[in-house]
Formats: structure tokens, C-alpha cells, sequence
């Protein structure tokens, strides 16, 4: 059964992340397309169809890529009453609002779908400059619309079930800590990389917080961004340029020498609320002091990091 379920995820997450990059290079094509009927528009070789394809790659994008944006939190969302309610009450808003838009995305699909049916059964055309089946421009309803009806029962789902936290340490006292300083929020926690990269598989965590020396931290990076989920890395051990770098280039939110566990809550904060650009910038706000005391007043200057940092 498991086995099952996680061949059906990974379809999904296949699916779902094979559409975006066709829509990134129907936008692509897009532009190679205007440019083109721009530069030839007063030669033989001018043509007309640019202006209609680049409507219909703008339909396909939208659908194709509404999913992806949902469960990346790239949509546009209204936080005037999110911001004026903290906590619990925060989560059931939200797990609220994105039940309505459960509601409102399956309608969405059915009725996509029942439409691009009867366009087929009737052979309804769309003519244009070219002519073709109406229910292939209308099945895109019911595909975008499934998808985005996936990423909002899960996002409900997570914020009825309150905020997830996996923390993983090989080090019982850190975690225990961890835990002490984290008891408003759901904790799970692992103490190697097996058990934490299982934990992994099998659950959707808001926050991520990782060790690095001895549970394999920067491959549970990996796994974690590819999932979606903001890491933290807390080390004492491997607090040093190179794994910083690599710690960041990855994609972590933010990299904390031990001694800043008793302040985890902050970081776990902006980690929750802010996008993942506007978190470093918290970080390296409130850290930047330090990193110039441990690497030295030139550690900017390494690689590409003068420019974030």
C-alpha cells in the first residue's frame, strides 16, 4: 500500500511539476514569436498567426501552471485579517478560507469538465484563423482545476492540523531543547538520517530543522527543498564558510550556530511567515554580526553571496 501511495505521489508531483515547464517554454516560444512577427511585420515573411498562438499559450500557462503556484505559495492572497489574528485561531482561518476554495476549485473541474464533455459529443469547433475541436481548449478547465483542488484540500488540511515541525538531531539534549522551545507547535523529531529521511517522505512539514554533522544534514536539505520545505540548519560542529555556502546555495531559510538555539522561535517565525527571500533577509539581519566575527569582515566577498547578503 505504501508503496502504492508513493508511486501515486510521485506521479502527481511529476505531473504537476512537468506542466510548469511546458508552460515555461510555451511562454518562451511566446516571446521568440512576437519578436519575430515584430521584426519581419514589413518583409515577405511576415505572418499573422503570432498574436493568436500567443493568446492561447497565455490560456494554457494560466491553467497549467495554477497548481504549482497554489502549493508554492506564489498565488495573490489578502492578509489584512491572517495578520490581525496569531496562532491557532491564524491556522483555523486559513484552513477555513482554503475549504471554501476546496468548495469552489471542485465545482471548478466538474463543471470544466462536463463542458469540454459535451463539446466533444457535439463537436462543437473553434474557429479562428484556424479551426479546430473546442473541448481540446476546454479540457484545460477540468486539468488545471483538479490540480488546484488538490493543493487547496492540502493546504487546509495543514492549517486545521496545526503547524508541523520536524527537528532532527543526533544529540537527545538538543532535541529536547528544541522541543521545550517549540511546545507551541506540533513537533516530530528524528535522530538519523534514515528516520528523519522516512519522515520526509511521509509527511508535509511547515518548517524543517536540521543538524548537520552525523544525520547526513545537507542531503536532508535536499530532500526537503525539493518537497517545498523551509529548512533551518542548527549546527555547532560544521559552522564554517564552506558549509554555510552550501547550507545557502541549497536553499536553506537560514543557518544557526547552537547558540542561538534559546532564539529558534524567531527564526521558526519569519521561516512560517515570510517568503523564503524575505527570511534570509530577517537572518541575515539578525546574524550578520556574527558571521562577520566567525568568517571573517570579507566573507561577503566569497562567491555569490555578496550580493544577497
Amino acid at each position: 500500500m505504501k508503496r502504492t501511495l508513493k508511486f501515486i505521489i510521485s506521479v502527481y508531483n511529476g505531473c504537476i511539476n512537468g506542466l510548469v515547464y511546458i508552460g515555461a517554454g510555451l511562454i518562451l516560444f511566446m516571446v521568440l514569436v512576437i519578436s519575430a512577427s515584430v521584426f519581419l511585420r514589413n518583409t515577405e515573411y511576415s505572418f499573422g498567426w503570432g498574436l493568436e498562438a500567443s493568446e492561447y499559450i497565455l490560456i494554457i500557462t494560466t491553467f497549467f501552471a495554477a497548481g504549482w503556484l497554489l502549493r508554492t505559495g506564489g498565488h495573490i492572497g489578502v492578509d489584512i485579517i491572517p495578520n490581525l489574528i496569531k496562532g491557532r485561531r491564524q491556522d483555523l482561518y486559513n484552513g477555513l478560507i482554503y475549504s471554501i476554495v476546496t468548495i469552489v476549485c471542485l465545482v471548478f473541474t466538474m463543471t470544466g469538465a462536463f463542458t469540454a464533455w459535451d463539446a466533444f459529443v457535439s463537436g462543437t469547433l473553434q474557429v479562428r484563423m484556424y479551426t479546430f475541436p473546442k473541448w481540446i481548449l476546454i479540457s484545460l478547465i477540468p486539468i488545471g482545476g483538479f490540480f488546484l483542488f488538490v493543493e487547496s484540500v492540502k493546504l487546509a488540511y495543514i492549517n486545521f492540523r496545526g503547524k508541523l515541525i520536524l527537528i532532527v538531531d543526533d544529540e537527545v539534549d538538543i532535541l529536547d531543547t528544541l522541543k521545550e522551545f517549540l511546545k507551541n507547535y506540533k513537533v516530530h523529531e528524528a535522530q538519523d538520517f534514515a528516520t528523519a529521511s522516512d519522515k520526509l517522505e511521509h509527511n508535509v512539514y511547515d518548517v524543517v530543522i536540521l543538524d548537520i554533522m552525523g544525520v547526513k544534514g545537507l542531503d536532508l536539505l535536499k530532500i526537503s527543498i525539493e518537497k517545498n520545505f523551509p529548512a533551518i540548519m542548527l549546527t555547532s560542529h560544521a559552522f564554517n564558510i564552506d558549509t554555510f555556502k552550501k547550507s545557502m546555495k541549497t536553499g536553506a531559510v537560514s543557518f544557526m550556530p547552537k547558540t542561538e538555539i534559546e532564539n529558534i522561535d524567531l527564526y521558526v517565525t519569519d521561516a512560517l511567515t515570510m517568503s523564503k527571500e524575505d527570511a534570509r533577509i530577517s537572518f541575515y539581519r539578525r546574524l550578520g554580526s556574527f558571521l562577520d566575527y566567525r568568517f571573517g569582515p570579507e566573507w561577503v566577498k566569497h562567491d555569490d553571496f555578496s550580493t544577497e547578503a
